[in-house]
């Protein structure tokens, strides 16, 4: 659940300079463009801002069919929380294979769940293991991963799938998916994108054999579960900056681009001195900016700060250790209003609003109330950030 937290205003320097004491603070993917509630059972296509619950078929936990053999997970990246798991090692074991990437918000949001389900039926015979199956170059550092798990609270076997093989073995798609095995190490059940909890668990309770009257997992709060909603089919759909995935206009290299105006509805413009990569855009100078039009309730922006390029670790700015990487924002030309800000947002003492790009991740830029369009405008205070996907929730 994003809290607001608005720290005591701070005054930013007319150069844009950082204030000195600023709190540090990545994807919903609905390119999950597809639900498949189960294999063999019918999978059901949905644009990437539509609320699974609402168009996903229903199955009989009782009548999953029997599918193949699930793959060995032999990651090249190697394992965390877990030494090397085998089939022998699986055996007798119901067993979750979820893959997911850690700058995905929409895989985030299934992180309760999970945890839920691993405390609840963990003693049952359940296995979970996260395929953290990489998008982006960073999400391939492995410091990356042991410090998002740490902040995720993913406590159950982690693989390090860099090279994308487990993902391929496994004909997996779309982030989030969750592939289940039963406790012959055969493939019976598989679930894309958000939702389906209550649906998901039931096939975790028959496979495991627990009995219909005993208790179910703790479901998260309803406020978590109101803040991780995904979408309701009318929001404005993932949007890339990168030169090889996107449609924003950038070009590669070094380029200045025009004042972006008002850009057309669901489209994002660059403005000011931008170099175009194939993920990312990286901002020039300070005042290099992103201009928005945007129709939803949560905006996230996965972002990096300045440092080597590549998917080489940039945790650490140039400049002195800890210095912020800071990125105004503003809705509609204005400060983000009170109602519209996140656990991330900063003050400064002029009331402006702006992020501090601490690490290689996804930022909740903007938490509404509603579903509405809006014009977001993101200004670099720092040269050298990088700035991957929008994506958003309603």
């Amino acid at each position: 659940m994003d809290v607001v937290v608005t720290p005591e205003p701070q005054p930013l320097p007319a150069s844009g300079a950082p204030p000195s004491d600023a709190s540090p603070s990545r994807k919903i993917y609905l390119v999950a463009a597809v639900v498949l509630v189960a294999v063999a059972v019918g999978a059901v296509l949905f644009a990437g801002h539509t609320d699974p619950n609402k168009i996903a078929p229903t199955v009989n936990p009782n009548a999953l069919p029997v599918l193949s053999p699930a793959p060995a997970v032999n990651p090249v990246g190697g394992w965390l929380n877990s030494p090397p798991l085998t089939p022998a090692d699986l055996a007798g074991k119901v067993v979750i294979y979820d893959f997911w990437t850690y700058s995905c918000i929409n895989c985030v949001r299934t992180i309760p769940y999970l945890a839920a389900w691993n405390q609840r039926y963990g003693s049952d015979g359940l296995v979970i293991i996260g395929i953290e199956s990489p998008e982006f170059d960073f999400e391939k550092v492995k410091s990356n991963v042991v410090a998002a798990d740490a902040r995720l609270g993913v406590t159950w076997p982690v693989a390090l799938d860099n090279d994308m093989a487990v993902w391929n073995a496994f004909n997996t798609e779309y982030w989030p998916t969750k592939d289940i095995a039963d406790r012959q190490g055969r493939l019976r059940y598989q679930d894309f994108g958000e939702g389906q909890y209550t649906q998901t668990e039931d096939v975790i309770r028959t496979l495991l054999g627990v009995p219909a009257g005993s208790p179910r997992a703790t479901a998260p709060s309803a406020a978590v579960a109101s803040a991780n909603a995904s979408g309701d089919g009318d929001i404005t759909g993932e949007t890339y900056l990168g030169t090889a995935m996107g449609n924003e206009g950038a070009q590669s290299g070094e380029e200045t681009y025009p004042s972006p105006g008002q850009p057309a509805d669901d489209t994002a413009r660059l403005g000011g001195a931008w170099t175009g990569e194939s993920e990312e855009v990286t901002a020039d100078t300070v005042g290099s900016e992103i201009v928005l039009n945007y129709h939803a309730r949560q905006v996230n922006l996965t972002l990096a700060p300045p440092g080597p390029p590549n998917g080489a670790p940039s945790n650490t700015p140039p400049g002195a250790p800890g210095t912020p990487a800071l990125l105004r924002i503003e809705l509609d030309g204005q400060p983000l209003p009170l109602a519209d800000r996140t656990s991330q947002t900063m003050v400064a003492a002029d009331g402006s609003t702006y992020i501090d790009v601490s690490a290689d991740d996804s930022y909740r830029l903007v938490l509404g109330s509603a579903i509405q369009r809006h014009t977001l405008t993101l200004i670099a205070l720092t040269p050298g950030i990088e700035a991957f996907d929008f994506t958003f929730g309603a």
